[in-house]
């Protein structure tokens, strides 16, 4: 076994190989190896329901913003549940910034309802306040994670769910990119946003949601993954393990599926849960997509002096320099 783990990387360059002679040829050859990892995990999960509107909630206003509880039906008895901000005195539309919580996170958490207000909330680094203060609308989705144990909002057995959802043709990463999907359809129906212009970022499991969900669904512009990138094979943790996986599509294949739009890689060197060593190593083979093209300047790799949490210097300016015009 370890053998064939040593011999994934040669067989993933065999596999992944798009066409670097223009943006455009580029674009076109990684469809079809967009539709391979959508197999894979299985997106869209089979049952799921269309034609159902988001329901709003006003919550609260504060020095920054309007808010809203949205919630929206995707399949029977599965709903998308986030927390949307509208900045105060919008004039016009405004690009959209999905802010994506991590394991054991959640959107009240991520968006300062609760937890220590004065050292930024936890790891999140005021992450929906800066894009507030960018000109962004911001919307933090709900996602459940498998490990952790911490959310609030836990429900079944998220292990055993993905094993049985695996077993009906898609899995924990299939389904909770579909939630993403469908509520981002109706939140970019919203008056006040530019449906034209999407930026995402997320901690942790979010950011791994956030290389996955950037990489199967190409209205979002740029991304900031910050705490997940690194050498899967030394994380293949249940959750975003698939069949054949390191053969075809480790993490720099997920950043393939992202170029030519933009992304930050984000990693912290004190980081105790992913070590930077296997970031460092693997980043290069990421960076190689944009560097093909000629398009250096829209990947990113970022180390930042901290640990396991979203550092985010530049990476509003990053992403919003790299919205579509």
């Amino acid at each position: 076994m370890q053998e064939q783990i040593a011999q994934a990387p040669a067989k993933r360059a065999q596999f992944f190989q798009p066409d670097y002679s223009s943006p455009e040829a580029y674009r076109a050859s990684t469809v079809p190896l967009r539709e391979a990892l959508c197999r894979r995990i299985g997106f869209p999960p089979p049952g799921v329901k269309e034609g159902t509107e988001a329901r709003y909630e006003p919550v609260a206003e504060d020095g920054y913003s309007t808010i809203y509880r949205m919630r929206l039906e995707v399949l029977d008895g599965v709903e998308v549940y986030g927390i949307l901000w509208i900045p105060k005195d919008l004039q016009g539309k405004a690009p959209l910034l999905i802010c994506q919580h991590g394991g054991g996170g959640n959107p009240e958490l991520i968006g300062t309802f609760q937890g220590d207000a004065e050292h930024g909330v936890s790891n999140y680094g005021w992450m929906v306040q800066r894009g507030l203060q960018a000109g962004f609308v911001c919307w933090a989705p709900a996602l459940l994670f498998p490990y952790g144990g911490k959310e609030p909002i836990e429900g079944p057995d998220r292990k055993a769910l993905d094993r049985q959802l695996k077993q009906v043709g898609t899995s924990i990463l299939g389904l909770e990119l579909y939630k993403l999907k469908r509520g981002l359809d109706e939140v970019l129906k919203r008056p006040e946003v530019d449906a034209e212009r999407v930026g995402m970022m997320g901690l942790s499991y979010g950011g791994a949601y956030t290389l996955y969900f950037a990489a199967v669904d190409e209205r979002i512009d740029a991304a900031v993954s910050s705490c997940y990138f690194n050498r899967r094979e030394d994380y293949g943790w249940e959750d975003w393990s698939f069949f054949n996986h390191f053969n075809e599509f480790a993490d720099p294949e997920i950043c393939g599926l992202i170029c030519p739009r933009a992304l930050i890689v984000e990693v912290g060197e004190k980081d105790d849960l992913f070590n930077i060593d296997g970031a460092r190593a693997t980043a290069p083979q990421a960076a190689a997509h944009w560097e093909k093209l000629g398009l250096q300047d829209r990947f990113r790799f970022a180390t930042f002096p901290g640990g396991h949490e979203f550092w985010g210097d530049g990476a509003y300016e990053f992403v919003k320099a790299n919205l579509r015009e």
